[in-house]
């Protein structure tokens, strides 16, 4: 099994780290094709979250030792008469019997169908033995399912009610109708993929890849927050959404009860649902079985977790072993997802040096992209948020929304300093504008935060207010544009932007020249269009990926000319490394006296507005 991991980070100050899309099986079960002569006989094999499949014994136990399989033989070409696509199997009932294997003639691995009760409930015989019919030349085609919430045959009282659609514009969405009800587990109810028999593999055993037709979703959090621990208050929803949540502002209900919460449109767990069940009939995942939900209902709130008591927890601050929510919660599929999950929340910051100094940081916020939250069955999906300096939320003022309301967002660092007339004491102002946009890098195989040499990188960045992915126009660092660049030495996200407007950090920025990109190619084969720019890393060390809302331009310095004193300007000194600053000059005399010192502004410049994320290369 591969697995892809991807990186999701937001200068914002959550960061968002998501090894999504790992795949439970990798490629088509390599089955013993033992023959049968001349009689219908089943295999069974089922994955889990484990780098290989399961066969036998412990495929059986995945499957709670049963299947139903559906098959129906073509005397021509596969299709909807009842000539062509005859059924031969109508939802017989397969058990597995270890170490029964050719007991009888229908068993040739431990599988076997004769004698039972099939899942129909309009069969009321056994089970009889079914042999290959030679005449029908366009072979079989066979479908299975398994579910521990099932009977045999079924019945009303059933928590899953499942009925094969044998109508459909294609082949591939004659799959099934489920109807999943309340206190159903969905983390036991597989479905193979659509097996397709050709007439010279008759007398093989026909063998089924089974797949969890469920995804399932887990989130954890760390935080790097240099000299203070970190603890998570409450979340956020819109406890009265009708629709999808788009905005911030409608996430104001409180929530600390130890669940994960967010804003995300996802199919209803706690009421009845119907969904379907098709394949897919192109790429490398041919006949392998989706999950649908045309006509189920929605919920606009995402809850995770075990509720244990995560809230209050000290975060861990290390990506690689972050404070888990809770292990893989099962959730419904979700491929044809259009919206984005949004998180909100609030954090207390306690300080590590003794002091007792605790701060409370409210309203801080992070966005998902949608191509990260569009689950597929038989996926695993694990989310991974880091709280970092960059925070958008307020340590002040906020609104009945629980936003910042009169106060600047983000964490402003108290420094000092100390100006003396006529002696060259040095002071660097650095201004630094935290844009509220979520940057996500992807690097394709790789786990979190262990990002590799010659290992591809993709970055994309999405607006946190309106949602939309902003397309960088170019590569340089202008207003629009994007850059990659590697830095000579380790540096946060805060050094590199003092270093982009004005302030000598003592960086580095080389540019490794980076391309764009129109796709990602995720783990499970698709490739969603997102603008992204790709780098790929020669060396180990430090990248930064910027992205420049408002270009930073310096100001132009000139020196008064003597007479020229006016009490309303500011006047500044050249450091020895040729940084301005400020200095008091509050008489002419002093004016005078230091003249040959002193500057005066010019031209203003502009402040830079960079989103900026720090990339470790191993």
């Amino acid at each position: 099994m591969k697995k892809i991991y991807v990186i999701l980070a937001a200068v914002t100050g959550m960061t968002l780290a998501s090894c999504t899309n790992s795949d439970l099986v990798d490629g088509n079960l390599v089955a013993e094709q033992t023959s049968t002569n001349g009689i219908i006989a089943f295999g069974g094999a089922a994955p889990a979250l484990t780098r290989a499949d399961l066969y036998g014994s412990d495929a059986a136990a995945k499957l709670s030792s049963k299947f139903v399989v559906y098959g129906t033989k073509h005397i021509n070409a596969e299709d909807k008469t009842a000539v062509n696509d005859a059924v031969v199997f109508n939802n017989f009932q397969v058990e597995y019997k270890a170490g029964t294997a050719g007991e009888t003639a229908s068993n040739s691995s431990d599988w076997d169908y004769v004698g039972l009760q099939a899942y129909d409930a309009t069969i009321t015989k056994p089970q009889g033995i079914k042999y290959w019919d030679f005449s029908a030349t366009k072979g079989y085609t066979f479908y299975a399912f398994s579910s521990t919430d099932i009977s045999y045959p079924a019945t009303s009282d059933d928590k899953v009610s499942v009925t094969k659609t044998t109508e459909g514009s294609t082949l591939y969405n004659k799959g099934y109708k489920v109807t999943v009800k309340n206190g159903a587990s969905l983390g036991n109810l597989y479905f193979s993929n659509r097996v397709e028999v050709e007439k010279a593999d008759y007398e093989k055993t026909v063998n089924f890849t089974f797949r969890n037709i469920g995804s399932k979703v887990r989130v954890g959090f760390y935080e790097t927050i240099p000299g203070y621990s970190v603890k998570i208050d409450k979340f956020y929803i819109d406890d009265d959404a009708t629709a999808a949540v788009t905005n911030f502002a409608e996430m104001n209900k409180p929530k600390d009860d130890g669940f994960f919460y967010a804003a995300f449109q996802n199919v209803k767990s706690d009421v009845n649902q119907t969904l379907n069940v098709t394949y897919f009939d192109e790429g490398a995942e041919i006949n392998r079985p989706k999950m649908s939900n045309p006509t189920a209902g929605y919920a606009y709130t995402l809850k995770l977790g075990s509720g244990t008591g995560f809230i209050g927890q000290t975060l861990a601050t290390i990506s690689t072993n972050p404070t888990w929510v809770s292990d893989y919660t099962p959730v419904f599929p979700f491929e044809g997802n259009t919206n984005p999950l949004l998180v909100k929340l609030d954090f207390t910051m306690t300080a590590d040096d003794g002091s007792g100094d605790v701060i409370k940081v409210r309203g801080a916020r992070a966005i998902v992209p949608v191509e990260y939250v569009q689950w597929k069955s038989n996926y695993a999906y694990t989310y991974l948020f880091k709280i970092s300096d960059k925070s958008n939320g307020t340590t002040g003022e906020i609104d009945d929304n629980g936003d910042p309301k009169n106060d600047p967002e983000g964490l402003k660092p108290i420094t000092f300093d100390a100006v003396v007339v006529d002696i060259t004491e040095e002071r660097q102002e650095t201004i630094t504008s935290v844009s509220t946009n979520s940057i996500t890098t992807y690097a394709e195989g790789a786990i979190a935060d262990e990002y590799k040499t010659g290992q591809a990188i993709y970055t994309a960045i999405t607006n946190n207010a309106t949602h939309a992915v902003i397309t960088p126009a170019g590569i340089g660092n202008t207003a629009g544009k994007a850059d990659v660049y590697k830095l000579n030495k380790a540096a946060t996200e805060a050094d590199v932007l003092g270093q982009l407007t004005g302030s000598p950090m003592g960086l580095t920025l080389t540019s490794v020249t980076p391309t764009l990109e129109t796709k990602i190619p995720l783990a499970d084969g698709t490739t969603p269009s997102i603008s992204n720019v790709k780098f790929t890393p020669s060396d180990a060390g430090y990248y930064a990926y910027v992205y420049t809302t408002t270009a930073y331009v310096a100001p132009t310095y000139v020196a008064p000319t003597s007479g020229s004193y006016d009490s309303g300007k500011t006047y500044y000194m050249q450091s020895t490394n040729g940084a301005y600053y400020a200095v008091s000059v509050p008489t002419k005399a002093a004016f005078e006296a230091n003249l040959s010192k002193l500057y005066i502004v010019s031209t203003a410049g502009t402040p830079g507005v960079y989103d900026v994320k720090v990339i470790k290369v191993q």
